[in-house]
Parts: structure tokens; sequence; C-alpha cells
């Protein structure tokens, strides 16, 4: 791991090792119906695995909701998280989300369940019991958090760029996803998450180098201000993650993203 910038990514041999450290807790971001099929052993899962306002799905949980979702899990302002997932996108959510209120001490498990699963490693069916004592404190980081206002006062001015994360048929609008408005942001650069992780089964991050040069050639530079976009600031976490994982530092996620973006009436769509 030592071609990347920051070290956010742990591999199966170092979670395995791991397993029983009293103050590391596992998280499957999958959804419940494939936690209960099988996970790692002493995993949790968070009820909502995109951590968004059960009161409007549009936005990541409130301070007050999301400190419970962790205290449910019993992760406290001491716990070292690993988030792990299948497709390699919603563990990238939870670093993100974990981070945004605070807490830095998390990482993600390079190739996740699928990686997992080919290294041999043990999973179980038997859910994981926690008695949810810690304490989960927020503190929000507002720079790493972008609204439409703060998109709109910016938006194809130099140095600021857009990465749009979505697929081919959402940026140019034959794929609505609901909203009443399709298409996308003026001056914004289309990459798909996709492009982030290896194509073979494992779902692995790419390399630092292939990553870099990936970014820098549509664009993407570190010297910019860069808001992440998709469809519900999952995968553009997601993005994040591997803009973070490179040393950019000058990046935010736009957690409502098109499902916001889409559904108003004063927001350029092109």
């Amino acid at each position: 791991m030592a071609d990347y910038a920051r070290a956010e990514l742990v591999e199966g041999s170092w979670l395995q090792e791991h397993l029983g450290d009293h103050n590391l807790r596992v998280v499957d971001t999958d959804v419940a119906a494939a936690y209960n099929r099988a996970h790692i052993p002493g995993a949790v899962y968070p009820i909502d695995n995109f951590l968004k306002n059960p009161e409007d799905r549009r936005f990541i949980m409130t301070p007050e909701q999301f400190a419970a979702e962790m205290q449910r899990m019993d992760i406290g302002d001491d716990t070292m998280v690993v988030a792990y997932d299948a497709a390699g996108t919603t563990a990238g959510r939870m670093w993100w989300a974990l981070n945004y209120y605070g807490h830095s001490n998390v990482k993600v498990l390079n190739g996740g369940w699928n990686q997992w699963l080919l290294e041999g490693r043990p999973i179980t069916m038997e859910a994981t019991k926690v008695s949810a004592s810690t304490v989960f404190t927020p503190r929000v980081n507002p720079d790493m958090y972008a609204s439409a206002e703060h998109i709109m006062e910016r938006l194809e001015q130099p140095g600021f760029v857009v990465l749009d994360v979505r697929s081919d048929g959402e940026w140019d609008g034959s794929n609505t996803r609901g909203n009443k408005r399709q298409g996308h942001m003026p001056g914004a650069v289309h990459l798909e998450w996709t492009h982030n992780l290896t194509s073979d089964p494992s779902k692995r991050w790419k390399s630092a180098d292939e990553l870099k040069a990936m970014f820098e050639a549509a664009g993407v530079t570190p010297d910019k201000e860069i808001v992440t976009v998709c469809q519900g600031g999952i995968r553009a976490a997601q993005a994040y993650f591997t803009l973070n994982l490179l040393g950019y530092d000058k990046v935010r996620n736009y957690d409502g993203s098109f499902s916001d973006w889409g559904n108003r009436e004063d927001t350029p769509i092109v």
C-alpha cells in the first residue's frame, strides 16, 4: 500500500490478524440480507447502509441520528472501524460519513467481501452481539461537504471542478433515476466511479499511478477544488475516498447530488 499518499486501505491478511482486537469494529456496509447470508466474524451492519436522514433522504443523517446509529453498532470515539462491501461503493460512504462527523480512525478493506472470499478467509452466519455501551461524539467537518449553493457560486470558474461519477445514462439524461430534470452540470467532468477499481471480481482499488494518470488526464488535479457528484452522494463518497488515497486535499462530496440538484428549479443543467 506504500504507493498511496494516505494509508486508508487495509488488506485481508491484516484484518484477519486483528479480528480479535477489543477496540476494532468491522462494519459490513452491504444490505441486511447480504449480511444475514454471511459476513466477516465480528462484523456489524448499519440499519441504513447509505446513512441517510430518514426524514429527508437526500442528505446524510443529522449529528444526533448518526451518533445514535454509531452507538447502536458499538462504535465510540476511540473505536477503530474497518468498513467493507461487495461492490466497492458503500464502504467508501461509511469512511466519508465517519470522517465528516470527525471520526478519522476508519479504514476500508481493499477488495472487500469478494477478495475476502477469494482468499478463503473465515466467514460466519452468526449475528454479532454488541453491548452498545460506547459514546460517539459527532464533530462536523464542513470542509468535506458541498451544498448546491456552494457549487453554483463556483461552477465553471477556474480552479474548480465538478467530478460526476455517475453512469453514462445518468450523465446524458437517458436514465432519469426518477429526477424531474436530467443531464449534468455545466462544465462537469464525467468519470464513472467504476474506473477507480480493477475490473476483476475482487474490485480492488487500482494502483496510485493508474489513478493519478486517469484523473490528471481528465483535468482532475490536486491543485483544484473538486466536488464529487452522483445521484445520492454514495458513489461520490467513494470517489472522494479515492482522491483522498492519492493525497488530494481540496475535495468535497455533494451529499444531495442529483437527487437534490435534479429536483430543484434553480440549478443549471445541460
